[in-house]
């Protein structure tokens, strides 16, 4: 498989996971002028376990999550990377860049203080792409990340907002890529700073400082390693000696990096330039983990509270890129975006336009999964936790909430952050409550 050819239209750019337009001017109000949005005990991943029928059995083993992932490749939003080509064409990596540059410009009106971006700014940034310097087939090199690193539209780290001054919402942010993900590079920015390629399921710019480069063999080798760790946590240390003094970087959850040694107290690993690092046992686990309703509970929970990241903006979270690193943990690799995510699972049940409220609860109940479900709408998506006396909850990342307000418009509850609700938020408001926005559910589990 040519992995290079999945990516040109998985552009990211189109998750909003904030439910509000940008081009509307709600009043906002902080989180923290409202009330919790569940009681306490909804918000600890027990309360789930003991309301969970089977919660140690597994979900999926490794052979049906082996399965998983190749029907996930067959529809083409995830790339076998592994199996990559050694070289590209100029006219298939020239639309690569110009569907980046394209998505870019359609949103990045502002500049990151405040002025518009004009006609030369953007000729500035084609230029930056040297286009030009592309041969009719070109070499790949073979890379990964030597610490968290953003993924560009362009070869720029500055902020392109749609409003002025909205820096929480960059359009030049494609995806976060943690320390060890499989990269191919593709081509090199004028300047030589930045570097044009794709993980496995998106493409972008990174800086080139940021990457170590690997020869094919040592590249394939790396990531093929059998015995490694993934980390458990939100967000998890990593250091250079022993101790634990000499900090290296972070990792967040679901980074997977090849263990060299097992000490009392830590586990020592090798970073992809041959550097060993440790990080503390209990913040990893040894091999992918089982794939239960437990882990799941346990995994999600870990990141409750963590900030909302548009785009992995920051090195957090927003809807997709969550689920994406919940489900790492296991083995289960999905697409970046919400759309391909709920196209990877399978289809429990799709929502008709005419269902009222007390009919979609009910279908909820009767056909999703808790802790294995993923509760779709456009824009947006959320992992199913379980059902309450007939109300169905979600863990899931988010920025905005909206709620009616007494002038006829909407208020926007400014949330920004990873938090466990039920599906009434914006329930009167102008767009719907979460649940009537639904357009479906679907399991990550196979096809039995």
């Amino acid at each position: 498989m040519r992995v290079h050819g999945l990516y040109a239209s998985l552009l990211l750019m189109a998750l909003s996971c904030a439910l509000l337009s940008a081009v509307e001017a709600p009043r906002y109000l902080a989180l923290s002028e409202n009330p919790p949005l569940v009681n306490p005990d909804l918000r600890r991943p027990g309360f789930w376990i003991s309301h969970h029928p089977n919660p140690d059995s597994l979900l999926m083993d490794a052979s049906n999550i082996a399965k998983f992932n190749r029907r996930v490749l067959r529809k083409g939003d995830v790339g076998q990377i592994e199996q990559s080509s050694a070289i590209i064409g100029a006219t298939h990596l020239k639309r690569m860049i110009n569907d980046c540059y394209n998505m870019a410009k359609g949103h990045g009106k502002f500049r990151q203080d405040g002025s518009p971006t004009d006609k030369q700014f953007w000729q500035t940034l084609r230029d930056a792409t040297n286009l030009k310097a592309i041969k009719n087939v070109n070499r790949c090199r073979f890379a990964f990340p030597l610490y968290y690193t953003d993924q560009r539209l362009l070869p720029l780290a500055e902020v392109l907002s749609d409003v002025a001054l909205d820096l929480e919402f960059d359009y030049l942010q494609n995806s976060g890529f943690d320390i060890a993900e499989p990269l191919v590079i593709y081509h090199e920015s004028a300047d030589g700073n930045w570097v044009f390629g794709a993980g496995r399921a998106s493409s972008g710019w990174y800086p080139k400082k940021n990457l170590a480069f690997l020869e094919r063999n040592d590249w394939l080798a790396y990531q093929q390693s059998k015995d490694f760790v993934i980390t458990i946590r939100d967000k998890s240390d990593l250091y250079l000696d022993e101790g634990r003094i000499r900090y290296y970087g972070l990792l967040r959850l679901g980074t997977r990096l090849p263990l060299r040694a097992e000490h009392d107290t830590v586990y020592e690993l090798k970073l992809p330039d041959g550097q060993s690092a440790y990080i503390a046992k209990g913040e990893v686990h040894r091999g992918y983990l089982p794939y239960t309703a437990r882990n799941v509970y346990e995994l999600g929970f870990s990141a409750l509270n963590a900030p909302y990241g548009w785009g992995d903006l920051n090195a957090e979270y927003d809807c997709s890129g969550f689920i994406k690193q919940l489900f790492q943990c296991f083995g289960i690799y999905l697409p970046r975006n919400g759309a391909a995510q709920y196209n990877a699972s399978l289809s429990l049940h799709e929502f008709e336009g005419a269902d009222n409220s007390n009919q979609r609860e009910a279908l909820i109940e009767e056909f999703a999964l808790p802790a294995q479900t993923l509760l779709r709408m456009p824009g947006h998506i959320m992992l199913y936790l379980g059902s309450i006396d007939g109300r169905a909850y979600a863990l899931h990342s988010l920025w905005g909430i909206r709620r009616p307000a007494a002038n006829g418009e909407d208020d926007v509850i400014a949330a920004a952050k990873t938090l466990v609700s039920d599906l009434s938020l914006g329930e009167g408001g102008k767009r719907k409550s979460l649940l009537l926005r639904l357009s479906g559910i679907g399991a990550i589990k196979d096809e039995k």
